[in-house]
Parts: structure tokens; sequence; C-alpha cells
């Protein structure tokens, strides 16, 4: 599938000009992050059951099974966890993910895209592609996504993309991926 995002950036072609001409353009929000057609959900201590399982089938379609022993309230708790971990000056990343990792089903990747999800800003979904892009190892642990998300972090400050999410970033990454295995634009 062709991607046409506006003209493509200048060589040399490698990721970093490739992020910074197309995350600006790139939406934050994904269509599996919407419940009820609104991002309402965001702004509770809560995450809508439905939208807690649609996301993790979304990101992981063979552990839904899985998922689905998950009860409100079970969700409602390790996601009160998270967000408390996320709360204050010093956000636990590690902590976070590590309380969604303990519902059923739940693995770090999954637990990316419920955080990402959340607050696009702060957070980027970690993904096979982008990791080959960046060169990180294909490793799933809460301290590997801390060490991913420090790096598209720093992409963000080096390019100046101080109005992008972290899911822009993330995304533009995810899409330089078949360039880089081609050497071109699809």
């Amino acid at each position: 599938m062709c991607y046409n995002y506006g003209s493509p950036p200048e060589p040399p072609y490698n990721y970093l000009p490739f992020v910074k001409h197309l995350a600006p353009v790139l939406p934050p929000n994904d269509f599996a992050f919407f419940w009820t057609d609104s991002l309402d959900w965001r702004d509770n201590q809560e995450i809508p059951l439905g939208l807690f399982r649609a996301i993790c089938h979304w990101k992981s379609p063979r552990r839904f099974q899985l998922v689905e022993g998950n009860t409100q309230e079970h969700v409602n708790e390790r996601w009160g966890n998270a967000l408390e971990l996320m709360a204050g000056p010093e956000p636990d990343v590690q902590g976070a993910l590590g309380a969604l990792t303990e519902l059923d089903g739940v693995r770090v990747r999954t637990a990316s895209a419920l955080l990402t999800a959340w607050n696009p800003g702060m957070f980027g979904i970690i993904d096979f592609k982008v990791l080959e892009v960046l060169g990180l190892p294909e490793t799933y642990t809460p301290a590997a996504y801390v060490a991913y998300r420090n790096t598209l972090c720093q992409i963000r400050l080096d390019l100046g993309l101080h109005d992008c999410a972290l899911r822009q970033i993330e995304l533009a990454l995810w899409h330089y991926y078949p360039i880089q295995k081609t050497g071109q634009h699809p």
C-alpha cells in the first residue's frame, strides 16, 4: 500500500529526515483509541472494558481468549495502579507497564498500546519494525520499553518536533520500515 503524505524528504534517505517530514502530518490517535466515537474516556481513572478488549485484540489477536477473562473490576484496579505510577513529577513507566501486564493476556507490547491509547503524547507502541529501524534489540520487557521510549523522546528532541506526540514519531518510524527493507519509498 502506498502512503502519500506530501513530497518525500530530502536525501540522504535515512529515518531521521523521513521522521522529521512525516511525523507532524500523522494522526496521534488511532481508530482503536476511540470509545463511542470519543476520546473522553481518557479523563476518567477507568478504561471501559470494551475499549480495553478492543485495544488488546487490535494489538494481539492471538492472546484475546486470555484477555476476555479479565473483569471490569480487575481491569480498573490494574489501570488505576498504572495511572498512579504515572502521576507526579517522575512517572514510573516501567511500573505502569508492570501493573498492566498483571492482567490476563497482556504483555509489554499490548500494555504499550494501552498506555499509548491513553496518552499518545507520552507513549508509543513498541513494535518489531520500529525496533529494527532504530537498531534496537527485539526485547519486550518493561526495561526494554523504557529504553525504547527514551529513544523516541530523544528523536523528538533532536529533530525539534516538540509538538509531535511520541505516537507520531513511532508511527513515522513504522512507515519507514518498508523503505529500509526495500530501499524505495512505498
